[in-house]
């Protein structure tokens, strides 16, 4: 009978432990959902590298607690994060095949029976934001994969606000859906004006009214004109005759500092005499914007700077909500696009055509 009792209590003895050492991984899991914190310093290089080595982090502890505690209660949740750790990690590292081991996750999280209904949503929720990440990707190197696509993830987001009516992030996937349709503007508003009769809070229904004032752009010259950082003055009106980028951009956005860098190599070859690049930038420091600008070798790009970030008054006139973001101007001086971040070749292509005349083979 003592051994017995003995065993017994043994036994419980190692589910408690298993169960305390399943909290100790998990709480080293929540501590690295704080992010990486300040990097050493503001260079662009330095941020980029500190954010990839925290998401590798994140990666190895939610993969030991997965193959360690296969049965705990939390392994939906960590299956669901892990899919969105690898989904960053691919798209920082333009690896596709991270981006589709994240969607195969999420798929089996949405049909395990096991799973609640809440994690099947988070699951589904998951698999559409990678989905358009990976469409975004995949544009980078087949310009039109994403105006392709808009069609099929749009009825993924609308399946999604039906089958999860009271979810509040039905919202958020339809203006998120919505950066596909550039190309379609009159559906884009359509799933703009859908999303926001969801909206459910502040922050989404200011996302979508931002949205929709880069749209009602669309086609028009809006008064534009600022001192620059390098002590001149631009107009948009005095560059009549001339294709313009506006570029808005951060030395803190390492996407957008990366999206520079190759675009200034590409417009190091264009006719001075028929483009012109300027920029905004959303930094806070003076310095900061300056540094990024030298080291990029383009301090001499007409750049707007006031220090207030996306509270900035351009920023705010324009709509600005997400970075980088790549207006192109036509030599009319009218909007004809919202941001062609991965199109901007084509765009420039067709501006510079003309009857009788072929535009420069990019």
């Amino acid at each position: 009978m003592m051994m017995r009792a003995l065993l017994i209590l043994a036994f419980f003895a190692t589910i408690l432990h298993a169960e305390t050492d399943a909290d100790r991984a998990w709480a080293q899991i929540e501590s690295l959902r704080q992010g990486p914190g300040e990097p050493a310093n503001d260079a662009p290089e330095e941020i980029v590298r500190t954010a990839r080595a925290h998401l590798f982090r994140q990666e190895a502890a939610l993969e030991d607690f997965l193959k360690r505690f296969p049965a705990d209660s939390r392994r939906f949740e960590a299956g669901i994060e892990l899919a969105g750790v690898d989904a960053a990690l691919g798209a920082s590292l333009s690896d596709r095949q991270r981006m589709e081991k994240s969607l195969q996750r999420l798929a089996a999280i949405e049909r395990s029976d096991a799973a609640p209904t809440k994690q099947r949503a988070d699951a589904a929720f998951q698999r559409i934001t990678t989905t358009m990440q990976t469409v975004v990707l995949a544009d980078a190197s087949r310009s039109g994969e994403a105006n392709r696509a808009g069609g099929t993830i749009l009825k993924a987001v609308r399946n999604f606000a039906s089958r999860y009516p009271e979810d509040r992030r039905a919202a958020r996937l339809l203006a998120e859906a919505a950066t596909l349709l550039d190309d379609q503007p009159a559906l884009k508003r359509k799933t703009l004006e859908q999303a926001s009769i969801l909206a459910r809070d502040d922050a989404t229904r200011l996302r979508i009214a931002d949205d929709l004032k880069r749209l009602d752009l669309l086609g028009r010259s809006p008064q534009l004109a600022f001192d620059t950082l390098q002590g001149g003055h631009f107009s948009l009106a005095a560059q009549r005759g001339r294709i313009v980028f506006l570029i808005f951009w951060a030395g803190w956005s390492p996407p957008s500092v990366a999206w520079l860098a190759d675009f200034s190599t590409f417009a190091a070859k264009l006719p001075s005499n028929r483009v012109t690049a300027a920029t905004v930038s959303l930094d806070r420091v003076k310095a900061n914007a300056e540094k990024t600008l030298q080291t990029l070798k383009i301090g001499d790009w007409p750049t707007a700077f006031d220090g207030r970030g996306w509270e900035g008054e351009i920023v705010r006139q324009l709509g600005i909500n997400a970075l980088p973001t790549i207006f192109i101007f036509d030599a009319e001086g009218r909007l004809r696009a919202l941001n062609a971040r991965d199109t901007y070749r084509s765009v420039l292509r067709q501006l510079l055509e003309k009857p009788g005349v072929k535009a420069p083979d990019f």
